[in-house]
C-alpha cells in the first residue's frame, strides 16, 4: 500500500515545496516594496493654458454694449488691422456702466474717455488662450480665425487672414499672438470650406 502512495507523494511534495517557496519569496518582496518611500510631487501638475502678450494697433469702426444681469458685453469692430472684432465682458459693479469704465479697464484712460468710431487704439493685453478656431475658405483664399481666451475682460478676438493654407495660417497666428508655433498647433481646430 505504501508503494501505491509513493508516486503520489513524490508528485505532490515538489508542488508543495514550489508553492511554499513562492509564498515566502512573494511575502519578502511585498514587504520590501511596501517599506520603500516614494517621492510624490508637492503640487498637482496639469496642462496649463499658453500665455501671450499681444499689442493691438487698430481703429474702432463700431462699439456695441449689451448689458446682461451679471456682466456687460462689449463688442468692438475694427478697421486697418487683421483683427476685425474684439469681445469683452466686464462684471457689473453698478447700474451706470459706461464707456469710461471700459477705457479705464483697457488702460486707455485718461487719453480716451469714450470709444467712438474712427478712434485709433493701441492696447497691450496679456492673454491666456483657450482655443483657436480657424475656418479656411479655399475658394476665397482667406481664413476667419476666432481666438477664445480665459481672460478678464477680453473673451474673444476675430481675425481675418489672407491665406487658406494651414502652415501659413498657423505661422501668422503665432506671429500675431507672439507664441511659439507648437503652442498654436496644440490649440488650433480647423474647419475647411470649399
Amino acid at each position: 500500500m505504501f508503494y501505491l502512495r509513493l508516486p503520489l507523494v513524490l508528485f505532490l511534495l515538489p508542488l508543495l515545496l514550489v508553492g511554499l517557496m513562492f509564498w515566502v519569496t512573494g511575502d519578502l518582496v511585498t514587504k520590501q516594496l511596501l517599506s520603500l518611500s516614494y517621492r510624490t510631487l508637492d503640487k498637482l501638475q496639469a496642462d496649463t493654458l499658453p500665455q501671450a502678450q499681444i499689442k493691438l494697433n487698430l481703429t474702432i469702426v463700431a462699439t456695441e454694449i449689451e448689458k446682461e444681469e451679471k456682466f456687460t458685453q462689449v463688442e468692438i469692430k475694427t478697421a486697418n488691422s487683421l483683427i476685425k472684432k474684439l469681445e469683452f465682458e466686464f462684471p457689473n459693479s453698478n447700474s451706470d456702466f459706461q464707456e469710461l469704465a471700459i477705457a479705464q479697464k483697457l488702460g486707455l484712460y485718461p487719453k480716451i474717455k469714450k470709444l467712438e468710431p474712427n478712434t485709433q487704439l493701441q492696447i497691450e493685453l496679456p492673454i491666456t488662450l483657450k482655443v483657436i478656431k480657424a475656418e479656411l475658405q479655399k475658394e476665397q483664399g482667406n481664413s476667419f480665425v476666432e481666438i477664445r481666451t480665459a481672460n478678464d475682460p477680453l473673451r474673444m478676438l476675430e481675425i481675418v487672414l489672407p491665406s487658406a493654407e494651414v502652415n501659413i495660417v498657423e505661422e501668422m497666428i503665432a506671429q500675431i499672438m507672439n507664441l511659439p508655433l507648437e503652442e498654436v498647433r496644440k490649440l488650433i481646430r480647423y474647419q475647411v470650406k470649399k
